[in-house]
């Protein structure tokens, strides 16, 4: 079988003629980074940069506490330090106008965003996308750098809603201002957000073969559903326990259970297949263990779940919604508008390395 993808990413455009990039979205960050025209190394080289020279619709920004306030030619500015893919990068601060799908049924918003002026050849030089356009509900910065605030202020009729849809062969469509119910082969089973800066949820508990395992407690374990994350992620204890009782041999021959998430009481179950990769140089568990970091979540819902299931992210309502994926209509083109909500899909994303 064909190695399943790794990442997904669409295309984005940025700044007056706009330039192209392609972009993970991903729902556990909440800005836009981008290697800029002052980068010279080779791993930005290598890649789009934004050169923000040829935007006549720029604006420099000096600090991050200012996001609105355009930086004079004497003035000083600050630089953005920040763990980028897990390497530590920096940049400056701009303001531009960033655009999501096709032309014809675009949806743009004017957001901050950082232009990286250092990247390290490992692991940026290697990867087939860009940058990072993220799609949490907050930013850490100030709320100027968030796209999806950005949207709600940009129309009164503008929804702070986008659905992620991943087809089989690796191709996927994001909507950007609603969702398409016909995605969803059931009715959308809905968690209320832990929190309104983050798209963790709470899962009730995980079941082996149909039953509770207990392994999530009385207050359940905390997940955050995460459209940048290749596999699905639990503490190192958790994992061992999981796969104890999964029970999967080393050649994945052995039919192993049924896996699932209880979200508001619905078990969103994995067969083996989902959970599990197979190629000509063996089989592999798609479960990860999470960095031992002190606000990492128990859980990481990534691919091989979002691969399973539609998710509907509503910032609006503080929820997240999942069913079954239908695959009745997966992507052909490489743009795609939903109506009847007035929304933009990405193009449909691509496997990296």
């Amino acid at each position: 079988a064909a190695p399943l993808p790794m990442q997904y990413y669409g295309n984005i455009s940025v700044g007056t003629p706009p330039q192209s990039f392609r972009v993970v979205f991903d729902t556990s960050s909440g800005s836009l980074v981008l290697p800029g025209s002052r980068c010279e190394d080779k791993a930005c080289a290598s890649h789009q940069r934004f050169l923000a020279e040829k935007s006549s619709t720029v604006m420099q920004i000096g600090w991050a506490d200012e996001p609105t306030t355009p930086l004079a030619n004497e003035d000083d500015r600050d630089t953005k330090s920040l763990s980028f893919l897990g390497a530590d990068v920096s940049g400056e601060y701009m303001r531009d106008a960033v655009c999501v799908g096709a032309a014809a049924g675009r949806t743009c918003a004017t957001i901050d965003l950082v232009a990286l002026t250092e990247e390290s050849e490992d692991p940026f030089g290697s990867l087939a996308f860009d940058g990072v356009l993220g799609l949490a509900p907050s930013s850490p910065d100030a709320g100027e750098f968030n796209f999806l605030n950005a949207l709600a202020h940009s129309s009164p009729k503008a929804k702070r809603v986008f659905s992620v849809y991943l087809a089989p062969g690796g191709s996927g469509e994001l909507t950007v201002g609603g969702y398409r119910k016909d995605r969803a082969a059931e009715p959308l089973v809905w968690a209320a957000v832990a929190n309104q800066d983050s798209w963790r949820i709470t899962v009730d508990d995980i079941a082996i073969a149909g039953q509770k395992a207990g392994i999530c407690g009385k207050a359940g374990c905390e997940a955050s559903v995460d459209t940048g994350a290749s596999l699905i992620y639990t503490s190192s204890a958790m994992l061992w326990n999981l796969l104890n009782r999964l029970n999967i041999d080393d050649a994945c021959v052995q039919p192993s259970p049924k896996i699932a998430f209880v979200v508001a009481g619905k078990h969103l179950e994995l067969e083996m297949d989902d959970y599990v990769e197979r190629d000509e140089a063996g089989c592999r568990v798609m479960i990860g263990n999470t960095a031992n970091a002190e606000k990492s979540p128990a859980l990481v819902l990534g691919y091989p779940f979002l691969r399973k299931f539609f998710a509907v992210f509503d910032a609006d309502a503080g929820r997240v919604g999942f069913a079954p994926a239908s695959h009745a209509d997966p992507p052909r083109t490489a743009t795609r508008t939903s109506p009847p909500c007035p929304s933009s899909a990405s193009e449909p994303p691509a496997r990296a390395p």
